[in-house]
């Protein structure tokens, strides 16, 4: 239990840093690529077994993080586009109802055990999230053009979880932290690539600031990513996925309300009532 509670910690930490970086002018892409190279140092000093960088593209699990490293970062811009173009309720809703994958093949697929509890928490997790971000003024109708964005969301974040369960499943054993530095290795030369792209295009430099920002928020993603793979190797898919997702939620409208002032209504207050019942439900089945 104590792994998911700290990788719900150490999530919604990410999500303070986040909101910081709009209010101190913090650049998004130098940052996350920065926050990669430290995640990536961090598993890979931490690992305790012996290895060499040329062993790990033989590595059985290979394949997978480099699929998982790619899905990082492209989610990341998806969500980006999808929150200009479609609107930013859709945009949280299709990011969040994802857990829908990786929950159905956990049971479909892996067998993992379901009751009556366990679906009802489940059911309730869908609801949740749709009042937590229901917004209080009537939202403005999204472009139809761009619609297809969160439709990519969606199948990127539930796809990103698939996979990195059924590589942790079956290939990663005792080696998840290779397994998690060589994912976030991934994603920061594909970040690297679109840094050194847009600063040649807009003759932007670096920013230290931005680049100082980025290492605090690599601890936090490497603290948030490692107890996550750990969690899942404790708890069904099934069973963390619904709860660790709910919790996020929770947390991050708490943290609105009380660190930055953010304001709730009553159907937000209902849908962290909901959360609440949903991780009841699944805890006690």
């Amino acid at each position: 239990m104590h792994f998911l509670l700290l990788a719900i910690f150490f999530s919604s930490c990410i999500i303070v840093t986040f909101r910081m970086y709009s209010i101190l002018k913090i650049d998004n892409l130098q940052a996350i690529t920065a926050n990669y190279l430290v995640a990536a140092v961090l598993s890979y000093i931490t690992y305790s077994g012996d290895f060499t960088l040329m062993d790990i593209p033989f590595k059985p699990w290979f394949p997978w993080s480099f699929f998982n490293g790619f899905l990082f970062i492209l989610v990341f811009f998806v969500f980006a586009q999808s929150a200009q173009k479609a609107g930013v309720a859709i945009t949280a809703v299709a990011s969040k109802m994802s857990v829908i994958i990786p929950v159905s093949i956990g049971i479909l697929i892996y067998g993992d055990y379901i009751n009556l509890l366990k679906a009802a928490g489940i059911l309730t997790a869908f609801p949740a999230f749709y009042l937590i971000f229901k917004k209080k003024d009537r939202a403005i109708e999204p472009d139809k053009r761009y619609i297809f964005l969160p439709l990519i969301l969606f199948l990127g974040t539930g796809s990103n979880d698939s996979i990195m369960k059924h590589a942790q499943k079956y290939y990663v054993g005792d080696e998840y932290l290779l397994f998690l530095g060589t994912i976030f290795a991934i994603s920061l030369f594909i970040g690297l690539f679109f840094m050194l792209y847009k600063m040649q295009k807009t003759r932007q430099g670096l920013s230290i600031k931005s680049i100082l920002a980025g290492f605090l928020l690599g601890i936090f993603n490497y603290s948030s990513t490692y107890f996550f793979l750990r969690g899942l190797s404790v708890f069904e898919s099934s069973v963390f996925f619904p709860i660790f997702n709910v919790s996020i939620v929770s947390m991050g409208a708490l943290i609105g309300l009380i660190i930055f002032k953010e304001k709730l209504w009553w159907k937000n207050w209902l849908g962290i009532a909901l959360a609440i019942l949903t991780i009841l439900f699944i805890a006690f089945a």
